[in-house]
């Protein structure tokens, strides 16, 4: 077994009302500030909000929005050449996976010489980074606490995890409260993302003991807030337990691994612009499923935290027990089922299959995939 190391940045502040605190917390690391935001936040006035708060502390600050559904490495150059030509001193992502991952990206290479291109095809950046900020409006980001962040490759649609260098993300400000913004099918597919991570984590040949106890303890709070009814008994809104589950998650699969349902959603999202939360849904049984050949002893551990009887029953058959329930799960939140229901059709999920199986968080996975394994699971899910 690998030894156990274990250094935990950025800072996390979590809880209600967090974000009034940004502005305190940003003046720590400078005075000029790129604000990268997701512009659906706009309908909700909340982007205005965090400019007032941060121009009340004497932050100057603007605001970057022209963010299409899949950014791309040619979003990020705009970005940066805005950034660069405003001098700023530090960046500030208000938003989902999209805003974090552009946010980090401009951060790492913001003093960088070298071509964007470079990084993507593997080169290490060395100057130093400007302090970046994450506020999620989301709680299944996988990359918080992790070395490499999603860039979605301009000239070819290809998704790369991209270097950058440690301790980039100075702070990451949870607020539970903004999750309320969602529509209730959106916060679902959310929470199913969230678990799926926790499962992938869980799974992974990097898992360790850290990592198993933050992932077990993520799935029971993300459990507890699918079911309303649950979260009241515990005395914890639900919104509170799908922030610190997502957080835990996230601290959990980064000491541990995302895996296949990841790759192959980040894969479609790039290709096809497809949310990544619902690719993720409807892949969590498959990915049980495949884990169980190798790993049968997590997904029975698994069962019994989504409240399944072993009683009289082997490790194979709760395993299975426990793959129903999740199925089970999913058609009761009316989320869909099969990737077809996404409109992605076969023909599509070639590529997107070769692009997963080149990410390197692959080597991860409970057992070795080739791309024509990976699709065949990906043909199971259709």
């Amino acid at each position: 077994m690998a030894d156990f190391v274990f250094r935990i940045s950025p800072n996390v502040i979590l809880g209600p009302h967090t974000l009034a605190r940004l502005a305190q917390v940003a003046s720590a690391w400078g005075t000029k500030y790129m604000l990268i935001a997701d512009p659906i936040l706009k309908e909700f006035d909340l982007v205005d909000r965090v400019v007032s708060s941060l121009e009340e502390k004497g932050i100057s600050v603007f605001v970057f929005d022209d963010i299409p559904s899949a950014p791309t490495s040619a979003t990020l150059e705009q970005a940066l050449s805005l950034a660069r030509g405003a001098h700023i001193h530090g960046v500030i992502s208000f938003g989902g996976l999209k805003t974090a991952a552009l946010g980090r990206a401009l951060a790492s290479l913001y003093n960088e010489m070298q071509d964007v291109y470079d990084f993507l095809a593997g080169a290490q950046p060395f100057s130093g980074s400007l302090p970046f900020i994450e506020v999620p409006s989301t709680c299944r980001d996988p990359f918080v606490f992790m070395d490499r962040t999603p860039v979605i490759d301009a000239r070819n649609r290809q998704i790369r995890l991209m270097k950058i260098q440690n301790g980039v993300c100075k702070a990451v400000i949870i607020d539970p409260n903004l999750y309320m913004n969602m529509s209730p099918n959106t916060a679902v597919s959310m929470i199913f993302h969230a678990i799926v991570l926790a499962v992938e984590g869980y799974v992974s040949t990097r898992s360790n003991f850290f990592s198993e106890t933050m992932l077990g303890k993520a799935i029971e709070m993300l459990l507890l807030a699918l079911d309303p009814e649950q979260s009241k008994l515990v005395g914890t809104p639900s919104e509170m337990l799908v922030a610190q589950g997502g957080c835990m998650a996230s601290m959990g699969v980064a000491v541990s691994s995302p895996g296949v349902a990841t790759a192959i959603s980040l894969a479609c999202n790039a290709r096809y612009k497809t949310s990544t939360s619902l690719v993720c849904s409807v892949l969590l049984p498959y990915i049980m499923e495949d884990a169980a050949r190798a790993k049968v002893d997590r997904i029975v551990t698994i069962g019994k935290m989504l409240g399944v009887s072993g009683s009289g029953l082997n490790s194979s058959e709760i395993a299975r027990a426990a793959i129903d329930d999740i199925r089970r799960r999913l058609a009761l939140a009316g989320l869909p089922t099969r990737l077809k229901d996404l409109d992605l059709t076969i023909d599509q999920l070639v590529p997107a299959a070769e692009d997963a199986a080149a990410l390197d968080l692959m080597n991860y996975i409970p057992r070795a995939m080739s791309s024509d394994e990976l699709f065949d699971l990906i043909k199971q899910a259709y």
